[in-house]
């Protein structure tokens, strides 16, 4: 798109050109946005009226073929965890590359370098891309393996071959290794929350740290305890990735101050490298990816087994798969979260430098929270992603309930569907998820866009940054909340259900442990394939918006102060 503007518009400064591109991040996002989101109540409204009817009223297993509901929930992990979270990273990705573009063009045109920077973001992302494919070759697990280990292997010597390619390929073209420390940097950020979002959901914990076993021990208590037992691991999940956060964040932004090339003590070239870390972190999404895609096809492969009928041992083996994909799954959405939150963060960047050329001669943009509307902007920023996340999470409920009631219905209208003797209208199920889905998206998309212009042309461009910071913070710590515990409970329910649970299935007390553990997996399925993932996307979503329709708010605001 850059190249083809470029022939067309050859008068448009390298910033401009890039700042035109925007539209197509924001059209990815946005299209990243109804796949996650709709995926997410998709998949979650046939999972819960799966296990509400079949699980706890009727005790047959998850992907019995008697369940109306078990085809529509197959479908679902396609839905949302595949295609949903593969168009999440991309989202993110293009964001990334694009705020570091128009960063880089910015330097491009006060240094004019030999290799622009506006191009350096597209080539760390290819050294990425073909370190991701070396490295997905390079996964090759023993038979009797655990497959959580391996997918970690597979990450971190992918990690590794990346930073190796991005210090030769740098160092041959002359341009400052500071900047590959800082890319560097980024990736490590992705695979330490990675790390931390394994250690909270798998069941192994790390030394005496065991979050999910002890979930395992407050399942045996009642649903209430394993709850709150899952929410608190929850909220403590997000206090390393944070930490790790703000550490990418200040390192890479020394770093590039101390970058010769970039000349020394230069803020914008500061901000440069903390988009260049964000591009980083991104490039290895290929094996990312690969690893993510493991969970859903294990799980379908399960269900396929179970409705089949193939045997008690390939359902214990899959179940075994099963839950590192989980695991997988939990640590792709760390990643996807710290991804979003350095790309966010680059896109502020690039929002503050759009803006400057709209200012009159010699002011700047100040976001100085002492600034009434600035700290009324973050307030409105703190309460978009959890108004969000209520609106799917409600969403959910809603559809769930509706497919309930024809779950009910088919076992009411005929008796067979549970003897095994006549067949369940799959179908039906489906199409509930499907127009649920379509129609529980819109409000809170809606709402977020809306509510990004609407705070900009009111209360003004510093208001509207103030807001865009307070959105990034507080959907930052809710997205690692609600995934790292949704995994948890999930992973905790699959310990109660294999052979290797504290509870034997012919134990009395073992019906009502299952049952508190499917509970609490229940409240994490919105949590984890839902609300918290798609607060990634929302990001990205109104820092485009406020990029994008950033004259048009300018216009707005000043016809609204001229009023008063």
């Amino acid at each position: 798109l850059y190249v083809l503007w470029e022939t067309i518009l050859p008068a448009v400064v390298q910033v401009q050109l890039w700042e035109i591109v925007t539209g197509f991040s924001f059209g990815a996002s946005t299209v990243a946005l109804f796949a996650k989101a709709g995926g997410g109540i998709y998949t979650k409204t046939a999972d819960l009226a799966a296990d509400i009817v079949g699980k706890i009223e009727r005790h047959i297993p998850e992907d019995d073929p008697r369940n109306p509901a078990a085809v529509a929930d197959a479908v679902g992990d396609n839905v949302g965890d595949v295609a949903g979270t593969g168009a999440d990273i991309f989202d993110s990705n293009v964001a990334a590359i694009l705020a570091a573009a128009i960063l880089g063009a910015a330097i491009d045109a006060a240094f004019s370098p030999a290799v622009p920077f506006g191009l350096l973001p597209l080539l760390i992302a290819g050294l990425g891309t073909l370190a991701s494919i070396i490295g997905v070759f390079l996964v090759n697990p023993r038979p009797d393996e655990d497959p959580g280990p391996v997918l970690n292997r597979g990450t971190y010597i992918t990690t590794i071959l990346f930073a190796v390619l991005t210090i030769v390929v740098l160092w041959v073209l002359g341009i400052d290794l500071t900047l590959a420390a800082a890319a560097i940097l980024g990736l490590f950020t992705g695979v330490v929350i990675g790390f931390t979002s394994d250690v909270f959901t798998n069941d192994r914990g790390l030394g005496p740290f065991k979050p999910v076993p002890e979930m395992v021990e407050s399942a045996q208590k009642s649903a209430a305890n394993l709850i709150l037992s899952g929410y608190s691991y929850g909220l403590l999940s997000a206090v390393p990735s944070v930490i790790m956060i703000a550490v990418a964040l200040v390192g890479s932004y020394t770093l590039g101050i101390s970058a010769t090339s970039l000349g020394l003590g230069m803020e914008q070239g500061g901000i440069f490298a903390v988009s260049i870390a964000a591009v980083g972190l991104l490039s290895t999404n290929g094996m990312i990816m690969s690893s993510d895609a493991y969970g859903p096809i294990v799980d379908n492969a399960r269900g396929v087994i179970e409705q089949a009928d193939a045997g008690e041992q390939a359902i214990v083996d899959c179940d075994k798969l099963d839950a590192s994909g989980n695991t997988a799954k939990a640590i792709t959405k760390g990643f996807a979260i710290a991804a979003s939150a350095l790309s966010v963060l680059s896109l502020f960047s690039a929002f503050l430098a759009s803006a400057i050329p709209l200012l009159p001669p010699g002011t700047t943009l100040s976001v100085d929270l002492a600034v009434p509307s600035v700290l009324a902007g973050a307030f409105i920023g703190s309460l978009v992603p959890p108004t969000f996340s209520a609106i799917l999470i409600l969403g959910v409920g809603r559809n769930s309930e509706r497919m309930i009631a024809e779950i009910r219905k088919q076992f009411a209208d005929d008796p067979g569907i549970l003897e095994g003797t006549s067949k369940p209208d799959y179908a039906k199920c489906i199409s509930i998820a499907t127009s649920g889905a379509v129609r529980e998206l819109l409000p809170g998309t809606v709402v977020a866009i809306a509510v990004t212009i609407l705070t900009g042309a009111i209360l003004g461009l510093s208001a509207l940054a103030g807001y865009l910071g307070g959105a990034v913070l507080v959907g930052l710590i809710m997205a690692l909340l609600m995934s790292n515990a949704g995994g948890a409970w999930d992973n905790a329910k699959k310990i109660i259900e294999s052979p290797e649970s504290p509870i034997p299935q012919d134990h009395p007390d073992y019906h009502e442990v299952h049952d508190n553990s499917v509970l609490g997996d229940m409240v994490g399925d919105p949590f984890k394939d839902t609300a918290g993932p798609s607060i990634n996307t929302l990001l990205v979503v109104i820092s485009l918006t406020a990029t994008l329709f950033l004259p048009v708010i300018y216009v707005l605001n000043t016809a609204f102060a001229a009023l008063f």
